[in-house]
């Protein structure tokens, strides 16, 4: 799997990095998707969250911005119209469910297979990855997900946001309940993943946990290897 971004679910200013280079390649061909629909709109808005990526875009110079906020009856050519898709932090099991239900996540495979950059951002970085149980600890699971299943972008990694070095016995707990690596992302920190291989992004390094619960740290511009 390749054209993956990642981030650990700052604001604007600590992932700038990050949404520079991948503003950078997205470049100003093809618009960019904006998915906000892991958001509670009871709290935020979905004209709020348009306003809050157009902010984060519009000093790269990437402006053509479409939102969606339903997924169902989006085919692979409604998708393949953009060049990138962005999908926005919030309830990751809320935004799962509504991936499977849709059938969006058949649709994004295909994206990324034929080339499509995907952004994830705090949930939308947590889909990526091959568990969803990484959450657990910030997010209600309302919608009943059963299936705890990430969409495994990277292999067997599972994918840890907001991370704090007090969320350690968190992600011990959780690698001995479901024997998953895990990468953890604090708020400035992203990850770009290009043919079976992962580079450190933004200001901050990663924490990568092995199922034997040893903990690396990745400095930004590094490579390891998931494949």
């Amino acid at each position: 799997m390749s054209n993956l971004y990642l981030s650990g679910g700052g604001d604007k200013e600590q992932t700038y990095e990050i949404d520079r280079v991948f503003a950078g390649e997205l470049g100003s061909g093809k618009p960019l998707l904006y998915v906000p629909i892991a958001m509670n709109t009871a709290h935020i808005s979905y004209e709020d969250c348009y306003k809050w990526i157009y902010s984060v875009m519009d000093p790269f110079g990437i402006t053509d911005i479409t939102m969606w906020t339903n997924l169902r009856g989006k085919t692979s050519k409604d998708l393949m119209k953009f060049g990138a898709v962005y999908i926005g932090g919030g309830n990751t099991f809320s935004l799962m469910h509504d991936i499977l239900q849709s059938g969006f996540s058949s649709q994004l495979t295909t994206f990324i297979d034929e080339g499509g950059l995907i952004y994830g951002g705090s949930a939308g970085a947590i889909v990526m990855g091959s568990h969803l149980a990484t959450c657990e600890h910030m997010d209600n699971n309302d919608v009943q997900l059963r299936d705890r299943s990430g969409l495994s972008y990277l292999g067997d990694y599972s994918i840890w946001c907001h991370y704090d070095t007090d969320n350690d016995d968190l992600i011990h707990r959780f690698i001995d309940t479901y024997s998953k690596p895990v990468i953890a992302l604090n708020e400035e920190t992203g990850l770009q993943v290009k043919n079976g291989r992962m580079e450190i992004m933004g200001t901050e390094p990663a924490y990568v946990f092995d199922v034997d619960k040893m903990k690396k740290r990745v400095e930004p511009k590094e490579f390891f290897s998931f494949s």
